[in-house]
């Protein structure tokens, strides 16, 4: 009888010890969890500052290229002012009179070309097949070339 109190203890044990290795590996996981969203986190967080840094310098660089495009149109007027001729000066030859003004409306600026103008695609016609042929025969341009029946 004594034996079956062996068992007994040992089975307790062995419950006892199962739980607490569940137990302790459940925390352990947590805290595994818990230390990879916080590493997502930080990582999240310097992303975000990156973007902002990136899109900052970006807007203080275009607003750096548009000043200097600015200075050079105004060098360019100012040239073409004090170079001319005086006698070409007050006429429409006066290439100073070119430089359209940096507060100038869009209507003032030379138009591009509308795409959908017939006129750009009556010129344009599709690739032609020139392989020798008989007239009967498909060419690789032709949609049902290659294609068994």
């Amino acid at each position: 009888m004594e034996w079956l109190l062996y068992i007994i203890v040992f089975a307790v044990g062995a419950a006892a010890g199962y739980a607490l290795h569940f137990y302790r590996n459940s925390d352990s996981r947590v805290r595994e969890l818990e230390t990879h969203l916080t590493s997502v986190q930080h990582k999240y967080e310097h992303y975000q500052q990156a973007v902002t840094e990136h899109f900052s310098q970006s807007a203080q660089l275009v607003n750096n290229l548009t000043n200097a495009y600015r200075e050079v149109h105004e060098h360019l007027q100012k040239g073409a002012n004090d170079l001319c001729a005086d006698n070409k000066r007050h006429s429409t030859q006066n290439p100073a009179q070119s430089f359209l003004g940096l507060e100038a409306s869009k209507d003032a600026f030379p138009q591009s070309v509308a795409p959908k103008e017939n006129k750009f695609l009556e010129p344009i016609e599709p690739p032609r097949d020139y392989a020798p042929k008989s007239p009967t025969d498909k060419g690789m341009l032709d949609e049902d070339y290659g294609l068994s029946k």
